[in-house]
């Protein structure tokens, strides 16, 4: 990776000049209702594709949640550009990435910033023939190896000291190679290690599946499935049992 910046009336881009030696080639103005082709998984604003070149990429806007939303959709307080959120997972990513963890390469990330706010986008590269687990799961049920290497990755992140902020069934992405990747690390962080935020990440993704499957979409998943996936992810060392 060639990371580098380039600065214009307000706007930053962080890039991988190796992979896009252009930034300004990049579609960060273009919406959803013009790309028309969301990727697998859900997010608050949703992350689509879009071309860069000869690349597919893979374009999230920030914006918040819960009750803000409505007042801030996509603005947050600004507090220096390393604080950025956008800056902040660029960084994060491109240091799993080198590591050989399994998550996608960022390529860019643009920062526009005005007073006291910033809004802010990511490029990743896309994962072709991924699919999240929910939208696996809605179709049938996947096999115990699935679920048990889902384990085995995510037992990876943790001795990594990787702390994924919003590890949930949306953000885990499997292929048809059976190789399982996690997304949005907005927020994420590198911890020590420790039982109690490695536990939490565990329950915060078994809440998610039991409120998917709560909240009328039907999945096909079973107490099995998790009982593998943590037999897995304690077979390589970890803390008590979500």
């Amino acid at each position: 990776m060639n990371p580098q910046i380039q600065r214009s009336n307000g706007t930053v881009i962080l890039y991988d000049a190796d992979r896009i030696p252009h930034p300004d080639d990049i579609p960060f103005d273009q919406h959803p209702e013009v790309v028309r082709e969301p990727v697998v998984g859900s997010g608050r604003g949703g992350t689509w594709r879009v071309r860069v070149n000869d690349l597919n990429t893979a374009l999230r806007q920030y914006r918040r949640g819960g009750m803000v939303r409505y007042l801030l959709t996509t603005a947050y307080l600004w507090t220096g550009l390393d604080n950025t959120r956008a800056f902040r997972e660029f960084r994060l990513l491109a240091e799993l990435h080198a590591e050989g963890l399994p998550v996608p390469a960022p390529l860019a990330t643009r920062v526009r910033h005005k007073a006291f706010w910033y809004r802010a986008e990511l490029v990743t590269e896309w994962l072709p023939g991924t699919r999240s687990l929910v939208d696996l799961l809605a179709d049938a049920e996947i096999a115990e190896a699935q679920w048990q290497a889902i384990g085995i990755s995510l037992r990876k992140f943790h001795d990594a000291g990787v702390d994924h902020a919003d590890l949930n069934a949306h953000n885990i992405l499997l292929d048809a190679k059976g190789r399982i990747f996690l997304v949005d690390f907005d927020r994420g962080h590198r911890r020590r290690s420790g039982q109690r935020w490695q536990r939490a990440n565990l329950l915060r993704l078994r809440r998610s599946l039991e409120k998917v499957h709560a909240t009328g979409r039907a999945l096909y998943y079973a107490r099995a499935g998790w009982d593998a996936l943590m037999a897995s992810y304690m077979g390589q060392s970890g803390p008590a049992a979500a």
